[in-house]
């Protein structure tokens, strides 16, 4: 009997400190159920390394290097899957400190359903829980919010919400087109959030690549680690927010410890001193009624010298999955890691979205985004050869109508083909044939706030040097030139 009252007591000491606890603590996550129909067929005649063979009749080749033509690239079938990227659960919570004054945190970690580790395309979420935005911060409704963690980066933000006339159907399996546009996703495996942590992803292993490595230095879209940030106040309408992340790479990276496509004993080093990667970033806004408009920028130094130092990326097309774009001639830009001295990256965007009343539940939204994306890389040696302005501009086109529970949705982007420079004594560079166009068709029935079905159909055209999966996790593989294509239903509740 004594036993009973000693469990019942503690018990409910431990209920009193949870309902203290769980006043101002959330739980909550997104269940996303996705079964899909992917391929990627029609990819050109690619390439091999030392051939003198010709491009075969009909085979664009004014942007290939010489080599051996083959007429059976490596296209990919239908197939059906499911994919399991978009689940989610976190929490988050307040603490009332006085005087207007908050504390308050979150943190969320991803969730799968269905598709297990080592499952063909690369959609391998199965096995280990990766963090989403987390962070703790204060705030005041006099000065708004600092906060330290990791999360999505102003420029990110404002690609998926401000500028985004279809968020109702859009999420992390079919993915925003124009997360594609960033980066240089068109070439590398593309996709929002990749740029987590460059240093694992340049890093030798299993999971590390030089695509993977590359875009990890070059993604604008992203969900950064160490992030230091501070969100304004609205003021009617009006807000802005600005970031810093200093990221921890090590000042020399040595044979031992890079990717094993770099070049033995490649030191990260320049002159006056090692490598620093950091990003500065802000946006503004504005979002009343049916209008919002913003405006995102980013500035990158030192990302993509420090890819470039731990993994021998070249730029041409025929020189790997770290390519970025084609090379003309017998020869190809290559970036050698070991005299690598620095990098830029700055990023613009620009967009909005309004939505007209039809009355009766009815309404007709419009949406537009354009986006530059500039790169510079720069060698402390004679020897090597500077990359000036690497760039291409972006944009996209939305519509959608909605009425009652139904949503309907189009959208349709384009990325012209990549343009450059280089100054030294070679000058080979050519962006041909590295254009994408795309489209997504999408309907949407919300059974409740919490609850919805969406039916859709996603179409990537890859001109000849290009290989864009379409979508921003778990995407096809798709050889250059290959156009991917996804259609397929997925469950979504909200808890």
């Amino acid at each position: 009997m004594q036993k009973k009252l000693l469990a019942a007591a503690v018990l409910s000491a431990f209920s009193g400190v949870a309902a203290a606890q769980s006043a101002n603590v959330t739980l909550y996550g997104t269940l996303l159920g996705d079964f899909q129909f992917a391929n990627a067929n029609g990819g050109d005649a690619t390439t091999g390394a030392g051939g003198t063979g010709t491009a075969p009749a009909g085979v664009n080749s004014s942007a290939r290097t010489a080599g051996s033509y083959t007429n059976t690239p490596a296209n990919q079938g239908t197939r059906t899957r499911m994919n399991p990227a978009g689940s989610n659960f976190g929490l988050r919570g307040t603490e009332d400190l006085g005087n207007g004054l908050q504390a308050w945190f979150q943190l969320e970690v991803s969730a799968t359903l269905g598709a297990p580790s080592g499952v063909p395309d690369g959609i391998n979420h199965g096995n280990a829980l990766t963090y989403r935005n987390s962070a703790v911060g204060l705030r005041s409704n006099t000065w708004g919010s600092v906060s330290v963690g990791m999360w999505d980066t102003p420029f990110n933000v404002a690609g998926y919400s401000t500028m985004n006339a279809n968020g109702r159907s859009g999420n992390a399996t079919v993915g925003l087109l124009s997360n594609q546009l960033g980066a240089l996703g068109q070439i590398g495996a593309g996709g929002a959030w990749s740029g987590q942590n460059e240093f694992a992803a340049c890093l030798a292993g299993a999971q590390s690549t030089g695509a993977g490595c590359l875009n990890a230095g070059t993604n604008f879209d992203r969900r950064q680690k160490g992030i230091l940030q501070w969100w304004s106040p609205n003021w009617s309408g009006f807000e802005g927010r600005v970031a810093y992340s200093a990221t921890n790479f090590s000042d020399a990276v040595t044979a031992g410890n890079q990717n094993v496509a770099g070049a033995a004993g490649a030191v990260v080093a320049r002159a006056g001193g090692a490598l620093k990667p950091a990003i500065w970033d802000f946006s503004v806004a504005y979002n009343n009624g049916p209008l919002a408009l913003g405006y995102a920028y980013e500035r990158q130094n030192d990302l993509l010298a420090y890819s470039a130092a731990v993994s021998s990326l070249g730029l041409a097309g025929t020189a790997g999955a770290g390519a970025i774009a084609s090379g003309s001639g017998t020869g190809a830009y290559t970036i050698t890691g070991n005299t690598v001295s620095g990098s830029r990256g700055t990023g613009h965007r620009l967009g909005g979205k309004y939505a007209f009343d039809l009355g009766g539940g009815s309404s007709i939204g419009v949406g537009a985004m354009w986006e530059r994306l500039n790169y510079d890389l720069s060698y402390s040696g004679a020897v090597n050869t500077d990359l000036t302005n690497l760039r291409h501009s972006s944009w996209r086109l939305q519509g959608n109508w909605t009425t009652g529970n139904h949503f309907v949705a189009l959208e349709y982007a384009r990325t012209p083909e990549i343009k450059g420079s280089i100054t030294g004594p070679v000058n080979n560079f050519n962006g041909g044939g590295t254009g994408v166009r795309s489209w997504m068709l999408s309907y949407n029935y919300a059974f409740s706030k919490r609850t919805s079905v969406t039916a859709y159909y996603v179409s990537i055209n890859n001109d000849t040097n290009a290989s864009t999966s379409g979508i921003t996790f778990g995407g096809i593989a798709t050889a250059a030139g290959a156009d991917p294509k996804y259609y397929g239903l997925n469950l979504k509740h909200t808890f």
